[in-house]
């Protein structure tokens, strides 16, 4: 089985990450590393808690106009993590670039410590070129 493994580290500065990133299972194992900068806003914060449990249960209008809103931020958010990690150098490119195809064969597992688990919202992250879900 093909599986993608992306180890988050926290950095000394706050909102600062580093990803170790690896394809097992296809040939040779692949590694690669990437650093960024991320955090959400208030806002961005509030949008999701809002998105993934209230609107659940109040569907009514106006919430599909405002589910409609933060889904594209949601997309937006998963675009940029996508490049932080894998447009962050020669390596992590090619490390995508052998999995692209092969995605839909592959486990994602995201490792990170108990206290940095919620910091980076992984289950967002997305191809912006094609708009696919990891």
């Amino acid at each position: 089985m093909l599986t993608l493994r992306l180890t988050q580290h926290a950095e000394s500065q706050p909102d600062h990450y580093r990803v170790e990133v690896a394809l097992e299972g296809d040939g040779p194992r692949q590694t690669a590393a990437a650093a960024f900068q991320f955090a959400l806003t208030e806002s961005d914060h509030e949008d999701l808690r809002w998105y993934l449990e209230d609107y659940l249960q109040y569907p009514l209008d106006p919430a599909p106009t405002i589910a409609a809103r933060v889904e594209k931020r949601m997309a937006e958010i998963g675009g940029e993590l996508f490049r932080a990690v894998f447009q962050a150098d020669e390596d992590t490119r090619d490390l995508w670039a052998n999995l692209r195809d092969k995605l839909d064969e592959a486990r994602v597992e995201i490792i990170t410590d108990v206290r940095q688990a919620a910091a980076v919202p992984w289950e967002l992250i997305r191809d912006p070129k094609t708009d696919t879900p990891l």
